[in-house]
């Protein structure tokens, strides 16, 4: 082996070796990328079925007059083989859509698009699986509640 096809393959070797690093912090950047950065770590709810997804309920929501924050639980149980995206429907309008929140998290507050008059609503709070991969969506859950706005 001559002198020259030495030093190339060394230089090779030197280049692949930088990469792996580069590559391991590009991958831990994309696999958290889009994750709700309001989400905290959540215990209140844990799925022990691998097989399934633990969907969350709602009881009737009161908001405060005369302001866009909303303080609600949307958690993804922990055990979850899943993230979730959140959509909050009132009035038949969209008001709030989350990122992605993980098993074991959950979004405690939320700021709505638009203030809205006292009275009560009909609300849907749209519950939406993803893959761990967060390329396929599986079924929505749709869980109809009541908001009063006091």
């Amino acid at each position: 082996m001559n002198y020259k096809s030495k030093k190339t393959k060394i230089l090779i070797v030197l280049i692949l070796l930088m990469l792996i690093p580069i590559g391991i912090f590009i991958n831990k950047n994309i696999s958290k990328s889009e994750l709700d950065t309001n989400a905290v770590k959540w215990t209140q709810q844990e799925n022990n079925d691998p097989k399934s997804i633990k969907i969350p309920g709602y009881s009737t929501l009161i908001i405060p007059a005369k302001t866009k924050n909303v303080k609600i639980t949307l958690g993804n149980p922990e055990g979850n083989q899943c993230y979730f995206k959140f959509e909050v429907e009132i009035g038949g309008e969209t008001l709030y859509k989350s990122d992605f929140v993980q098993a074991g998290y959950a979004i405690e507050e939320i700021e709505l698009t638009k203030i809205l008059e006292k009275g009560s609503y009909d609300a849907v709070i749209k519950i939406t699986p993803y893959s761990l991969d967060k390329k396929s969506q599986y079924t929505c859950a749709n869980v109809k509640t009541t908001v009063d706005v006091v």
